[in-house]
């Protein structure tokens, strides 16, 4: 009976860091992260623009086509 609340403890854990995970994943989807928020950078300063993909001659863009 010992048994059960190590279990329950393991899978708040997993639970929490399984959270944690994908949080993070979620969060660098969006891009990179700014200048302004990485260490030795001033507070508040704007990221350089990040270049845009070229228009592509093609209209077949389905790569299982």
């Amino acid at each position: 009976m010992n048994l059960a609340p190590a279990l329950r403890a393991a899978l708040v854990t997993v639970a929490i860091a399984g959270a944690a995970v994908l949080g993070t994943q979620a969060a660098q989807a969006d891009g990179p992260v700014t200048a302004g928020t990485t260490a030795g950078t001033t507070a508040g300063t704007p990221a350089a623009p990040q270049a845009t993909p070229a228009p592509s001659s093609t209209t077949k863009t389905n790569p299982w086509d």
